[in-house]
């Protein structure tokens, strides 16, 4: 992992958890950094697993390594939800989509309460898993080939999701952005941003202090023009459930991976211990927020005299320092050790 890649994946982990506590102003940043965690999966992918021999064997190791990577935290996750729905809010559970969600199967339905269910934010692991599927097979097929033929391909994707997405209204176009088919795009953007970084290394391998801040500070400045831009107009709304964010996060994602090693201000930020820890935790933060609100709920604000879930999961200031620590033991004495167990 590139330690800068890890960093701005905790903030975009932290940003997707304060719009869901009711920050609604957040909303650009929280679904551009859903946007991040593909492209950048793919990408770091395609820096470890070129592929260029596929055999059964190797893919069938490929997709159960990288599913036991989802599976542990999502059932853990999945069954703390289920303990305190059946004890505090029985109707609740719904237990068709419960075993679809138990699964990671639940994205393929178009059903906006399948698709969600107990726990919202496991459709990205569902659409994770898909794009795991597939990208020993696209990697395999593209992988030899030049940039200007991956870039071709991802735009002839861009292209036809644009296409997809235009016509429907929003449940359809919700339905569409949690479909694990539509990230197979990412997948292919993520692929091609690696081959570019590895021609923008080769090209200009040394690159000083102040020309990489200058370019971190272009890329940053991509991303705040464009969520400017969708704020204040509505020339970019049809296209903004995924398209709009694929190109600064893309910059984004191509900077931090071009100046590794030689990064500028924002990177040597990005470096620091507290946004390192962040990174490592980040997937925790992302799939037990949801824990982190209900524990909250009607655990602890019943101790306060208080008492709800669409009262209290408005409030950041008690959610996320919930969150974090929370976050940090699951990764410390769950997520690793499960890991450690596997590989064994």
């Amino acid at each position: 992992m590139i330690k800068t890649i890890n960093s701005w994946r905790g903030l975009m982990a932290v940003t997707v958890m304060v719009y869901h506590v009711g920050i609604d102003w957040v909303w650009n940043i929280a679904v551009t950094g859903v946007t991040f965690f593909f492209i950048s999966s793919a990408f770091l992918l395609a820096g470890h697993h070129p592929f260029e021999r596929l055999t059964t064997g190797g893919y069938s190791r490929f997709v159960f390594n990288h599913a036991m990577r989802l599976y542990p935290l999502h059932w853990l996750a999945l069954a703390v939800l289920i303990l305190l729905a059946l004890i505090y809010t029985p109707s609740e559970v719904h237990w068709g989509a419960t075993m679809l969600s138990a699964l990671l199967l639940q994205s393929w339905s178009p059903v906006h309460d399948v698709h969600y269910g107990l726990n919202p934010v496991a459709w990205y692991m569902s659409a994770l898993l898909f794009c795991y599927v597939a990208f020993p097979l696209i990697m395999h097929l593209v992988g030899r080939w030049r940039l200007r033929y991956k870039a071709l391909l991802a735009l002839v994707l861009v292209f036809l999701l644009a296409a997809i997405l235009l016509p429907l209204d929003i449940p359809g176009r919700e339905a569409v952005f949690v479909s694990p088919m539509s990230h197979l795009v990412d997948v292919a953007v993520g692929i091609a941003l690696f081959h570019l970084s590895r021609v923008l290394k080769s090209r200009y391998p040394h690159v000083g202090y102040r020309t990489a801040t200058v370019i971190e500070a272009g890329a940053m400045l991509s991303l705040a023009v464009v969520i400017t831009v969708n704020v204040t107009t509505t020339w970019l709304k049809p296209w903004e459930d995924v398209l709009i964010w694929l190109l600064p996060q893309g910059a984004v994602l191509l900077t931090l991976a071009w100046l590794d090693g030689q990064e500028g201000a924002i990177g040597r930020l990005l470096l620091c211990r507290p946004l390192q820890w962040l990174g490592s935790i980040s997937f925790e933060v992302y799939v037990l927020q949801f824990v982190a609100f209900m524990v909250f709920n009607y655990c602890l604000a019943p101790l306060a005299g208080h008492f709800g879930w669409y009262v209290y999961d408005k409030l950041l200031w008690f959610a996320l320092p919930l969150l974090l620590p929370l976050s940090w033991l699951v990764h410390r004495y769950f997520t690793r050790p499960v890991s450690n167990w596997l590989r064994r």
